[in-house]
């Protein structure tokens, strides 16, 4: 799966007022004068010289704004892309709300009924200029605090609301690379299955070219079986649409890639952009012991979660974790950005699917880390300790919960299916050849294949043939299937 890059967390925004500029829009009309340093600046200047010009319009009063301030984003741009890197950005801090006095720019100060309030020191490490001016407002039709906005040379703008976490988005609109550049906003949205489910994918793309563009031809890939499809929808520069590639049933755990393969019969180079991948898992276990290992975040007590049943049983119940005293929301303390282990056990032989409900008492999910902590999230293992399933994005990504799944196959004698009346496989350790002396009912044609224990298919098909090679396989438990028209048995071998 591409990891975007995400500068930091679920920023909500501020103060609604109107309607912002539309992404794609010129900018009208020029922004000049001093800063609060009485140093001059000239926005349509800086354009003319071929800069890109990006602002940040805030209000001292507002939270939102503060935290995206603190995450060091434009701080960031400055450094790398401004005048002491490769000159190629300019960076704005715009006050723009009215009633704020000069001097709650450099300090926290507590709001009054007249007067607003103040978070801190908008100042301190600031090294790109600050403008104190409500007049833009109107030309800059501001709608949130904070607004932010990607000015290019040619004076188009894109409102970067949506995107203000996305560094990778931030660099493709200040500095487009081709002509013709569509890339992906979203990626394949993995999850857990049972037995099927249905995936129906529809990423979003934005046109971060230089021009307009008429025809999209992407391909859709299950497994490395390629799907194109052409996409006729005309889309201006920093506009969005949605590629829709239609409903797939899936049985199995299955890879998933998204590319664009042309741009008005244009061909493009796949890169970390314009391509994403992601695997929609079927976690399988087929004994009745498994592993749950449960990742916290920094607010540990708002978090739980319940694994139950197909018959709705509960399998095992977690309430809320130890709360910390790092701040007034309980964050820290000693169960926060932990793994947690959980040995479990099913009891019941009518089982085939169990279903795992993370809830959060705040509905926003896990998303409170560091680099220093371990990533939140889910790990099944099965009896063995082999991974039937890695972490995933949305097992932190949600608001009130979210839901994972492990399928469920106790499915283990001869007596459990009408078809296969005699099976032997030896050597069981296999090293090269797995031989396989087999009695059908009827003596029907049959097929071997092999999997590996999330179910995805490890090997060629083999007809009525009475070996499978198993030299390629890496070392561990996998099984064997003998499909007819009756049905699927699998039997399980370890290859060494």
């Amino acid at each position: 799966m591409r990891k975007f890059l995400l500068f930091s967390f679920f920023i909500l925004f501020g103060m609604s007022l109107n309607a912002q500029i539309t992404s794609g829009a010129k900018l009208t009309s020029n922004m000049k004068g001093k800063d609060i340093k009485g140093n001059s600046y000239d926005v349509f200047a800086d354009l003319d010289a071929g800069k890109t010009v990006i602002i940040d319009v805030f209000a001292t009063w507002c939270g939102p704004c503060w935290s995206f301030h603190n995450s060091g984003m434009f701080k960031y741009l400055n450094q790398t892309y401004g005048p002491d890197g490769t000159d190629q950005i300019r960076v704005y801090g715009l006050e723009a709300d009215g009633t704020t006095p000069l001097n709650h720019l450099y300090q926290a100060v507590q709001g009054t009924a007249s007067v607003p309030s103040s978070l801190g020191d908008w100042t301190a490490g600031v090294d790109y200029p600050i403008i104190n001016d409500h007049t833009y407002n109107n030309l800059l039709k501001i709608a949130y605090f904070p607004t932010l906005y990607v000015i290019r040379p040619d004076r188009t703008v894109m409102e970067m609301g949506d995107f203000r976490g996305r560094l990778d988005i931030w660099i493709k609109a200040m500095i487009p690379t081709a002509e013709k550049d569509l890339m992906f906003t979203d990626q394949v949205n993995e999850k857990t299955f049972c037995k099927t489910t249905i995936f129906a994918q529809r990423p979003n793309v934005i046109n971060m070219g230089t021009t307009s563009v008429s025809t999209v031809n992407a391909s859709i890939s299950f497994n490395g079986e390629d799907k194109l499809v052409t996409f006729s929808k005309p889309l201006g520069v920093f506009q969005q649409t949605t590629l829709n590639f239609g409903n797939t049933t899936l049985e199995k755990t299955t890879e998933v890639n998204i590319k664009i393969e042309d741009i008005d019969d244009v061909a493009v180079t796949n890169d970390e952009y314009n391509e994403i991948t992601g695997t929609l898992y079927r976690p399988l276990t087929t004994e009745k012991n498994f592993t749950v290992l449960f990742t916290t975040d920094f607010y540990p007590s708002e978090t739980s979660w319940v694994i139950r049943d197909n018959k709705n049983r509960v399998v095992h119940n977690q309430p809320n974790y130890r709360p910390g005293n790092e701040d007034s929301f309980g964050g820290g303390g000693l169960d926060a950005n932990k793994e947690f282990r959980y040995d479990l056990t099913i009891k019941d032989e009518d089982v085939n699917c169990l279903t795992m409900t993370i809830s959060d008492q705040y509905q926003d999910g896990m998303p409170y880390f560091g680099l220093e902590h371990p990533v939140p999230g889910v790990v099944f293992l099965n009896s063995d300790g082999d991974v039937i399933k890695p972490k995933m994005e949305s097992d932190f990504v949600f608001e009130a919960s979210t839901k994972l799944y492990i399928s469920v196959d106790f499915t283990s004698s001869l007596e459990d299916q009408p078809f296969v009346e005699g099976l032997r496989v030896y050597p069981n350790p296999a090293a090269d050849i797995l031989n396989v002396e087999l009695e059908i009912k009827d003596g029907v044609d049959y097929q071997l294949f092999i999997t590996d224990l999330m179910g995805k298919q490890v090997s060629d098909i083999s007809t009525n043939a009475n070996f499978i090679h198993v030299a390629n396989l890496s070392t561990g438990m996998y099984f064997l299937n003998v499909r007819t028209k009756d049905g699927v048995y699998a039997h399980k071998f370890n290859k060494i």
